[in-house]
């Protein structure tokens, strides 16, 4: 194994870098598939087109219930992962989100904390 120590200057801050030539390196980004490992399935919902930011709160709503065949579970996902990924940096449109996931839960028959 090569390894060489090097020292870089970062502004007025100095590093230190080890840099080296590894054998047998294996990234643990490219695990090999087992008898465990997790498979990719795509969802059985319609992809949405654009209708998250184009739709009316209601009418999302509505959309939501008849294509997750009023599956409560998956449209209260679809709809947090949207305020999740959407808070910081638009929280309009996850206000918009918080509001839809509101009139689902109503119109579906549920209370917030069930």
């Amino acid at each position: 194994m090569y390894i060489r120590q090097r020292m870089l200057t970062c502004g007025h801050q100095i590093i230190n870098v080890n840099m080296g030539l590894y054998s047998g390196f294996s990234s643990p980004f490219k695990k090999k598939k087992t008898s465990k490992s997790i498979e990719w399935n795509d969802s059985d919902a319609p992809d949405a087109k654009g209708k998250f930011k184009e739709l009316s709160p209601q009418s999302l709503a509505n959309w939501l219930i008849k294509t997750r065949k009023g599956n409560l579970s998956k449209i209260i996902s679809s709809l947090n992962q949207q305020y999740v990924f959407n808070r910081g940096k638009n929280p309009s449109y996850a206000r918009k989100m918080k509001t839809t996931m509101n009139i689902v839960r109503k119109k579906l028959g549920k209370k917030k904390d069930e």
